[in-house]
């Protein structure tokens, strides 16, 4: 049976669920003007939960970790002795200097420390951030040293993941994550400390990448040579449109996705002679873009996966609004995407692929296969993503028509222009 008729479902189309949306022409002026982009980064950027990285990159007290967001600064984000995690400004209270930098300034760092020393005169600072030396303190007049120090911002963590907010009045973490997340907190995120990253820029707005993976309209064209360099066949072989589900919540979404189940056990020389074929190097390492075939042991898992019940389920893309992605794979893998935009016309792309640590060769291989084809399918999604800037920056087309499968890009943009609008409101009053 086919691929289309087997994961059929025959529910109609999603978009009408959600009225607020509409089905018209989405207007693409957000994604290209200059004015927008930075009301943006004010609304949306200086005032969202931005994830930074995770705890096990903090293994022990004075473990720390720089992170350079183009537009917000440069933070320090470390572990305290009571095994909390706090962020920092980095900049230095004496003359503004950035404390924690190895050779070069701009380039992010790691280590760990029992306290931060600034290179320029020498004032040190506690991992809390406070000053706990100033050189030549006598020299200076009515030196308030107690008030001083790096400045916070809020941190919190969910399932590993450290988070930043470098809104003063930001509301708890997970209130800004709402239920939904908090009912996948449980995954066992931490038993996969195999990773894979894969980080480059791309000549393109942010949101238009983060547009490529809201849909599975584009794998038959941006993928084909992957699918089948048959263009009509490799059309059948992505799963029809009604076969996903869709779950949109305040600002953040859910995609579940279908795909091929596992290979069963393979005997030797089953393969045949080799063949210049991605399917049959799938086949030989028993891995490709959607996971390993021999899957391993999570233990427990939380009941709310797959919460649409879609057959042959593959993933469920959980995105946090604005920026960051987290699929979790039935075959017991997770991959992350983040986009940091830093002009109008480009942002840095960051993918991480995280496994639980293999147990022999193979199992590493494997690991590898899916590492590699992710990251190649990622570099396709990027090379468009710069096509497609390009084009619209001209301005000679105004608008994008979405499909129903593209409900989710819908949604994306409209979450982005109402939040800077009603920042834009707030500055009126």
């Amino acid at each position: 049976m086919a691929i289309q008729e087997k994961l059929a479902t025959g529910r109609g189309k999603f978009t009408p669920e959600y009225p607020e949306l509409g089905t018209g022409p989405v207007d693409y002026d957000d994604a290209v003007s200059e004015e927008f982009f930075l009301a943006e980064r004010e609304a949306v950027f200086k005032r969202s939960w931005l994830k930074v990285g995770r705890m096990e990159q903090l293994p022990r007290t004075g473990s720390y970790f720089t992170r350079e967001l183009a537009g917000l600064g440069s933070i320090v984000i470390v572990r305290q002795a009571d095994g909390t995690v706090k962020a920092l400004h980095n900049v230095c209270a004496h003359r503004g200097n950035k404390v924690v930098w190895q050779e070069h300034p701009a380039e992010e760092t790691a280590g760990s420390c029992r306290q931060f020393t600034c290179k320029y005169h020498g004032w040190r600072y506690g991992l809390d951030g406070k000053v706990a030396h100033v050189t030549n303190e006598d020299q200076f007049f009515d030196l308030d040293k107690d008030s001083l120090g790096m400045p916070q911002l809020h941190c919190d963590t969910w399932g590993g993941f450290v988070f930043v907010n470098f809104d003063p009045h930001a509301q708890p973490l997970r209130t800004a994550l709402g239920p939904k997340f908090s009912e996948v907190e449980s995954y066992p995120f931490e038993q996969m400390t195999e990773r894979y990253a894969y980080k480059t820029r791309v000549k393109g707005n942010w949101k238009l990448s983060i547009d490529t993976i809201l849909e599975w309209y584009h794998p038959p064209y941006v993928h084909g040579r992957f699918i089948n360099p048959d263009v009509s066949k490799a059309e059948k072989l992505v799963p029809p449109p009604d076969a996903y589900y869709y779950d949109l919540f305040t600002s953040h979404m859910l995609n579940s996705v279908p795909g091929p189940p596992p290979l069963p056990p393979r005997k030797p020389g089953e393969l045949g002679p080799a063949k210049r074929d991605q399917r049959w190097i799938y086949k030989l390492f028993r891995a490709g873009l959607f996971g390993p075939d021999d899957i391993p042991d999570l233990g427990e898992l939380p009941s709310v996966l797959n919460p649409g019940g879609i057959k042959s389920w593959s993933n469920d893309a959980y995105w946090l609004f604005p920026n960051f992605s987290v699929q979790i794979w039935a075959r017991g893998f997770y991959i992350t995407y983040q986009y940091w935009p830093e002009s109008v016309g480009s942002h840095s792309y960051e993918l991480d692929i995280y496994f639980k640590p293999p147990r022999n060769a193979a199992e590493r291989i494997a690991q590898e296969m899916v590492a590699q084809t992710t990251i190649e399918f990622a570099m396709q999604d990027s090379n468009t993503v710069e096509a497609t800037h390009s084009a619209l920056a001209t301005r000679a087309n105004r608008q994008f028509h979405l499909s129903d499968q593209e409900l989710m890009i819908r949604n994306f943009h409209k979450v982005v222009r109402d939040t800077v609008a009603a920042h834009r409101a707030l500055g009126k009053k």
